[in-house]
C-alpha cells in the first residue's frame, strides 16, 4: 500500500469511528416478505454494473417494494446523467468520506433493507452503509465489518452478478416461513 493510501485509510478509519461512535443504532431482523422500503448503494462506474442494479431493482419494485438507488462513479467528469441519484469522485474528500447532497438525502431515509453492491473495495459506500440507520445492512465481505449486519462472502474474481444473487438468495430466506426449522 502506498504512504498516501495508508494515511488516507488511517484517517477514513478514524472518522468513520468516530461518527459511529455518534449515532444510535437499531439494527433488527425484517423478513424480506414485509420489507417495504429498500435502499440499494451501488458502484455505478461500470454501465454493465449500472443496468444490471437497474434491473434487480426493477425487480424488487415489481413485488411491491419501494427502491431507491444511489449511485458512485469513480470519475470526475462533470456532466454524467442517470435516471438515479448518484454522487461522484468530485464528491468525496480525501479521506475518502462522501460529502454531497445526493448522500445527505440517501442517509436521511431509513430504509427496511439497505443492500450494498460492489466488487472490489469502495471506502465511500462502505461508509455510507456504516452510518445508514437501516434495520438491515446487507453487503459484501469487508474489512469495516461495522458497515454490514449480514455479510456476504464474495471469492476473488467474482462480478456484481454473483453478488447480487447471493443477497438475493440470503434475503428470501431470512425468516422465512419455507426455511425455518421446527424445535
Amino acid at each position: 500500500m502506498r504512504f498516501f493510501s495508508k494515511i488516507q485509510s488511517y484517517f477514513f478509519k478514524s472518522h468513520l469511528n468516530n461518527k459511529l461512535s455518534q449515532i444510535k443504532f437499531n439494527s433488527s431482523s425484517v423478513e424480506f416478505d414485509f420489507a417495504k422500503s429498500i435502499g440499494i448503494v451501488f458502484d455505478a462506474t461500470d454501465s454493465k454494473n449500472r443496468l444490471r442494479v437497474i434491473d434487480y431493482a426493477q425487480s424488487l419494485i415489481k413485488n411491491g417494494k419501494q427502491v431507491k438507488l444511489l449511485g458512485f462513479v469513480n470519475s470526475k467528469e462533470k456532466e454524467l446523467t442517470f435516471p438515479f441519484s448518484f454522487f461522484s469522485e468530485n464528491e468525496v474528500s480525501w479521506k475518502m468520506i462522501p460529502e454531497s447532497p445526493e448522500v445527505d438525502k440517501f442517509l436521511k431515509s431509513n430504509f427496511d433493507i439497505l443492500i450494498s453492491l460492489y466488487s472490489e473495495k469502495n471506502n465511500p459506500i462502505e461508509y455510507i452503509s456504516a452510518i445508514s440507520k437501516s434495520s438491515l445492512k446487507v453487503g459484501p465481505y469487508s474489512d469495516n465489518t461495522h458497515s454490514y449486519d449480514l455479510i456476504i462472502d464474495t471469492p476473488v474474481g467474482t462480478d456484481l452478478e454473483y453478488l447480487i444473487k447471493q443477497v438475493d438468495f440470503f434475503l428470501n430466506r431470512i425468516n422465512s416461513p419455507v426455511y425455518e426449522t421446527t424445535v
